[in-house]
């Protein structure tokens, strides 16, 4: 008896099972996808605010569009005057790689001597436009470049625009390039150059007032046979005595031209709004 009983519930748990691990087999539609513009037109929140603005009167309407309106002018004056206070901090605290016109926040007051001997400081040049050059006599190529681009400059402002320019090249090596090398050294290029030396403390003033980069390079065999890296910019300025723009070394000679011509035109303008 206990025999059919077991043999009983065990085909019982059997049937069962096998009706229960029944597969049956997918069946794939096929009708086409919805269109996702279908599928969102059909959601409840589109349905219902349809709905509603078809059932609205018309000042509810109105109202509706000068709210979105209303949100709409706030937030784009709300931007404006973001930034038109980022255009203010930017003004006020200068991003000098980025201006071209008006005074730059380098330079500074200082006081060295030319070849001859003469004391030359930023205050004697007041009332001259001045192209301000940091090099080294010793230089084997960047140096040459950039004052030969000096003198043509400043012969085409003289002799084509009658623009009197006072060139001037202030050496970062005053160790080696002693009054005598300085003046040999200029007098290649144009005889209207000026050069500037003085002592290391003297130097160390006028290149950290205009920004100047300069470390000595290491010297081999011959302990005065060494390189100066420094940075390569000729800065203009005004007859007040303001740096009011600079040149690049990548800028050439035939882009230099404009600049300079359009920096004076604005310099003298300003002069006769004032007046």
């Amino acid at each position: 008896m206990y025999r059919i009983v077991r043999n009983v519930r065990r085909w019982g748990a059997v049937y069962r099972y096998s009706k229960c691990s029944k597969v049956t087999p997918r069946r794939f539609s096929t009708k086409p996808e919805k269109d996702i513009k279908e599928v969102l037109n059909a959601t409840p929140t589109n349905t219902k605010v349809k709905a509603w603005w078809a059932a609205a009167p018309a000042w509810k309407k109105f109202g509706v569009l000068v709210v979105v309106g209303g949100v709409t002018i706030v937030y784009t004056s709300y931007v404006m005057y973001l930034k038109a206070r980022y255009d203010q901090h930017m003004a006020s605290h200068g991003s000098t790689s980025q201006r071209t016109y008006g005074e730059l926040s380098v330079g500074g007051p200082f006081e060295l001597v030319d070849t001859k001997g003469n004391i030359v400081s930023s205050e004697s040049l007041k009332g001259q436009w001045v192209i301000l050059y940091f090099g080294f006599t010793y230089c084997p190529d960047i140096c040459p470049e950039q004052m030969e681009m000096l003198g043509n400059l400043v012969d085409i402002a003289k002799n084509e625009h009658d623009i009197d320019i006072t060139p001037i090249m202030i050496t970062i090596d005053p160790e080696r390039d002693t009054p005598e090398v300085l003046d040999e050294y200029i007098s290649d290029y144009n005889s209207k150059i000026i050069g500037l030396t003085g002592t290391d403390e003297q130097l160390d003033i006028v290149c950290n007032a205009f920004r100047c980069y300069r470390t000595k390079g290491q010297a081999y065999d011959d302990p005065n046979d060494y390189i100066l890296d420094h940075t390569v910019t000729q800065y203009l300025i005004d007859p007040e005595g303001r740096v009011v723009g600079y040149f690049l070394s990548n800028r050439d000679l035939e882009a230099r031209v404009p600049i300079l011509l359009d920096h004076v035109k604005r310099y003298y303008e300003s002069k006769e709004v004032v007046q």
